[in-house]
């Protein structure tokens, strides 16, 4: 039996051909496994190539983006930090994670939030494993309230606390998009989702917004904190450490 969690990634570019490896070592009579948040083209042409007969259940209509509100916002690039801060000042953040395209990036946003007096940490790939699993333990059990990172940070991570994400670079491609505001609305919570979009991105703004199906709405002035923060007892103590004693600003 194989089984294959993140298939999606697995089929990547990054992985390319590993997969045809493994199988050429299992026995002709075998079972896979395919689990993936998205069906890329990679991953159809593995089934056809490996599978025989498979059995499919579809759950991305049920699950896909219920519970997050996607919002985004037109700013120049110069005025991304000036708009974040106003964010922070505006909404009712329980914990948020911010998304950047490359590891510097991740590391110049934390400096400049911190430097804004907010409490921040930052995770990326070229991070040590040990330090990368201190910052995510840390973060988890609440103890800072943002979390500025790159894809690494995508998939497989569960925080409850999570009830905004932000998109301060906005992904080039529709599966990243959807991995990065799914870790806002986890576990039947709601969440919203704020990109920041520049001239530059409007182009994919719209692609990806027609290759999920899905509606970004354009930023309002006010955002209904129904949309994002717990209203019943119930809700509350589902969240972690959303007790204000629990998390730094």
């Amino acid at each position: 039996m194989l089984v294959l969690d993140e298939a999606d990634k697995l089929l990547s570019q990054d992985f390319k051909g590993m997969l045809d490896h493994v199988i050429m070592k299992l026995p002709k009579e075998r079972q896979i496994l395919l689990f993936s948040a998205t069906f890329p083209v990679s991953v159809m042409n593995f089934m056809e190539r490996h599978l025989r007969e498979p059995y499919e259940i579809n759950l991305m209509e049920e699950l896909t983006l219920k519970g997050v509100t996607q919002y985004y916002a037109f700013v120049q690039e110069r005025q991304k930090v000036h708009c974040l801060n106003t964010l922070f000042s505006k909404l009712q953040i329980n914990q948020s994670i911010i998304f950047c395209n490359s590891t510097q990036r991740v590391e110049l946003l934390a400096k400049k939030i911190t430097e804004l007096g907010y409490c921040c940490y930052y995770i990326h790939a070229k991070m040590a494993q040990a330090h990368r699993n201190r910052v995510f333990h840390d973060f988890r059990q609440g103890l800072c309230r943002n979390l500025v990172c790159s894809d690494l940070f995508t998939r497989g991570i569960d925080v409850q606390a999570v009830n905004v994400v932000i998109n301060f670079d906005f992904p080039k491609m529709a599966e990243t998009y959807l991995h990065r505001i799914g870790r806002s609305g986890r576990f039947g919570h709601l969440g919203i989702a704020i990109n920041l979009i520049t001239y530059d991105d409007r182009y994919d703004l719209h692609r990806i917004e027609k290759e999920l199906g899905t509606e970004i709405k354009p930023i309002p002035k006010v955002i209904d904190p129904s949309l994002y923060v717990a209203t019943s007892l119930n809700d509350a103590n589902m969240s972690l450490n959303n007790d204000e004693s629990n998390v730094s600003k």
